[in-house]
């Protein structure tokens, strides 16, 4: 079995660094992008992932709303919020939600790519 991930952030550039420093990690065989709320969802419908790192703030809305939504589809899906906006506010919303993990971007960038590798090794 290998990893599905899907990256969500409205920043093309984020995404781009995500999936370079992702795609070559053994274990994961599937990453899909998306930079909306809509396309997260419609993404998880069609083919649920492992794992989702999920952007707080995007174009069409807080990503904390989906956190619920997601779960109630499959129990199983992962989620790991990567944020500017790491105050302790956003942490609890987003863990009482039902984030895995959460994730500053300007500090905690390499702890993500850790819990990737780690979770991308037991499956």
């Amino acid at each position: 079995m290998t990893m599905k991930l899907l990256i969500v952030d409205d920043s093309e550039l984020i995404r781009t660094r995500l999936l370079g420093l992702l795609e070559n990690i053994q274990g994961i065989e599937v990453i899909h992008l998306a930079d909306t709320l809509a396309q997260t969802l419609i993404s998880v419908r069609r083919e649920p992932p492992t794992l989702v790192i999920l952007d707080l703030h995007l174009p069409d809305g807080n990503a904390s709303q989906i956190i619920r939504p997601i779960k109630q589809l499959d129990p199983g899906i992962q989620i790991a919020m990567l944020t500017n906006d790491a105050s302790e506010l956003n942490h609890r919303e987003c863990q009482e939600a039902g984030a895995d993990w959460f994730f500053d971007k300007s500090t905690e960038f390499l702890d993500l790519l850790d819990v990737v590798r780690q979770q991308a090794a037991r499956i």
